[in-house]
């Protein structure tokens, strides 16, 4: 009788993450350890247009490059002491 539609949008690039102020997780999946990152650092690091599941990223621990990428709301309500990682461009 009545139709209700419910609208859902895929974040599938960095600049849709940046809008929600999303947390972009990597999780290394040999080791466990994790890094976040703001969605706005990254987009001003690798563009608004890339994909977030694309990124490469590096465990500090076990020097792998098999990290699952997750997408999570900023938890800044929930908890205080959430480390934030900072993308930087080295220079060797």
């Amino acid at each position: 009788m009545f139709k209700i539609t419910v609208m859902t949008q895929t974040i599938d690039t960095l600049g849709k993450a940046l809008r929600h102020n999303m947390l972009v997780v990597a999780t290394c999946r040999e080791c466990q350890n994790q890094g976040r990152f703001l969605a706005k650092d990254l987009a001003s690091f690798y563009g608004h247009g890339r994909d977030p599941f694309s990124l490469k990223f590096r465990c500090k621990q076990c020097d792998t490059r098999n990290c699952k990428i997750t997408l999570m709301d900023n938890p800044y309500d929930r908890t205080p002491e959430t480390i934030v990682w900072r993308p930087v461009k080295v220079k060797l």
